[in-house]
């Protein structure tokens, strides 16, 4: 990793937490994590006015539009038009899910790196092992324990081969500012990560 660890760790956690459901409680923490992203950004070597640009895309509009948004875009009802899982999107190639099945390769791949981290999903979880706030989870606790192989494994084969297209899409989907500058940080910042 090219970063400060500790950087790495809560740069990882952090887009752990804000592609998380935005609930309310959520949406209530990320107001006591503004300044730890703005660090994180410049040990990174981001741009740390972008997160000044994320904070005020989640603080307009209406309580719960971010969530309307969140279930719309990854969710459902109907077929989400961004699935949060690696296996949808079928590889690095893959411009829009579709081309992947869930559960699929990526999804046994990283459970198994997860194994060899001591880590298991929760059982009262409703995730699958490559949803992506699980990979930023596992991710943030590779870097915590110093465990570099298991780190590099997560960023090259796995998130840093389905975070462009699957924020591209996002993007291109979104109906709001805080999922677009979202989906421009996330990119940016797992470039920076890789080793």
């Amino acid at each position: 990793m090219s970063a400060d660890p500790g950087a790495g760790v809560t740069a990882a956690l952090l887009l752990a937490r804000w592609w998380s459901r935005p609930t309310g409680d959520e949406q209530d923490v990320w107001d006591g994590l503004w300044s730890q992203a703005q660090q994180a950004a410049r040990a990174l070597g981001c741009e740390p006015d972008a997160i000044e640009r994320l904070r005020d895309a989640a603080a307009e509009g209406e309580p719960d539009a971010l969530s309307d948004e969140y279930e719309r875009l990854l969710v459902g009802p109907g077929r989400a038009p961004c699935l949060p899982y690696e296996s949808a999107w079928g590889g690095s190639t893959a411009r829009r899910p579709g081309n992947g099945e869930l559960m699929g390769a990526a999804a046994e791949q990283v459970q198994a790196v997860y194994g060899e981290l001591g880590l298991q999903l929760r059982t009262d979880g409703h995730e699958l092992p490559d949803h992506l706030v699980v990979e930023w989870e596992a991710l943030a606790c590779a870097l915590e324990r110093r465990a570099p192989t298991a780190a590099a494994f997560l960023l090259d084969e796995h998130l840093g081969r389905w975070m462009v297209p699957f924020c591209a899409a996002v993007a291109a989907e979104t109906e709001l500012p805080f999922y677009r500058e979202l989906a421009q940080i996330t990119p940016a910042w797992t470039a920076a990560l890789a080793p």
